[in-house]
């Protein structure tokens, strides 16, 4: 019996990752496949929320942006101390929502700077912020970053 007990608490236990550390400026190629998701999912919310008054679009956009994103971190930060990888660099969760409302609102300040002039601007809108977030995003995650997580484990 006791052997089965043990078997068991070693398989729980996995070893912290032995990932080789990225080079000053290159990203995993998993943070392109991200930030194109996360553009065309905030796009697709501005483009689904199309005909509708400028405040709608911009109070759920900002709905989704402010509430998922601390939910996330919660759930990868559950899972890093289950896993044993407390120590590991995470992205700052202030910056990422900073950067987010930066999109937010320069989608806000385009629509309604050509709202009278081009046609089906939702759509216009909703492509651009696509594309800004998956082109900007990968650029600035490495300023993103946060080393919180390392100085935690050396403490």
């Amino acid at each position: 019996m006791s052997s089965m007990n043990e078997q068991r608490s070693t398989v729980r236990a996995l070893p912290p990752t032995t990932a080789v550390p990225l080079a000053a400026g290159r990203r995993p190629r998993s943070v392109f496949l991200h930030y194109s998701i996360l553009g065309l999912l905030m796009g697709g919310l501005w483009a689904y929320n199309h005909g509708e008054s400028l405040w709608e679009h911009t109070e759920r956009l900002l709905l989704v942006v402010l509430i998922v994103p601390p939910l996330l971190e919660r759930a990868r930060t559950r899972r890093r101390r289950r896993l044993g990888r407390e120590g590991e660099p995470q992205v700052s969760l202030v910056r990422l929502i900073l950067l987010k409302l930066g999109v937010v609102g320069a989608a806000l300040v385009a629509t309604a700077a050509l709202r009278g002039t081009v046609d089906q601007i939702d759509y216009w809108t909703a492509a651009g912020m696509t594309v800004l977030v998956a082109v900007i995003g990968p650029a600035l995650h490495p300023w993103m970053i946060s080393s919180t997580g390392a100085r935690a484990a050396d403490r």
